[in-house]
């Protein structure tokens, strides 16, 4: 596990879990703010906040996308695999786990493809918003950003699993601290 190591404590690996750490936040913040000045404009001022929806799509899109990416790096998303809980071997559990990841690789790597070619079509034709002319890129770009670095993160969980000589074992429950 070593080499795992040392890739996870590599200055860019933890760079780029700060920069999806900051974008996350930044996000949320931001869209919670949109939605509180549209709420104040709205109902308070009686005033209408031209554009809303349009500014917070492309927040939104960055939100999403790198939570789906930060939990992919954690291994927190949802997951529907029934295989984990019918194989009780340390060994099956590990081979269970390495098919799901190569099967994700796969699955994934398509939709980078499909993400790049969608982003290319949409960069060719300047395609913008209706009211405020916000490029739609800007929504666009965290798709493919989203699904090349879940690519990245599912060949790095692969050779997490792989090289984990301790995989599917029972770890024993951490003591207490403190005395009776």
């Amino acid at each position: 596990m070593a080499i795992m190591d040392k890739i996870q404590n590599n200055i860019i690996f933890r760079a780029l879990l700060k920069v999806e750490s900051a974008v996350m936040i930044i996000t949320s913040i931001l869209a919670a703010g949109i939605v509180f000045v549209g709420v104040v404009m709205r109902y308070i001022l009686q005033m209408n906040f031209f554009g809303q929806e349009e500014v917070l799509c492309v927040v939104a899109m960055w939100l999403y996308w790198f939570g789906g990416i930060y939990g992919s790096y954690e291994g927190s998303h949802i997951k529907g695999d029934m295989l984990s809980s019918v194989f009780k071997s340390p060994r099956s559990k590990k081979i269970v786990e390495l098919v799901i990841q190569a099967v994700s690789f796969v699955v994934i790597l398509v939709f980078c493809i499909w993400g790049f070619e969608y982003m290319a079509f949409n960069l060719r034709f300047n395609a913008v918003t209706t009211g405020l002319k916000i490029p739609m890129s800007l929504s666009q770009m965290p798709l493919l950003v989203g699904f090349l670095l879940m690519e990245l993160y599912t060949v790095f969980n692969f050779f997490r699993v792989l090289l984990d000589k301790d995989f599917g074992k029972a770890k024993e429950p951490a003591e207490e601290g403190g005395s009776e």
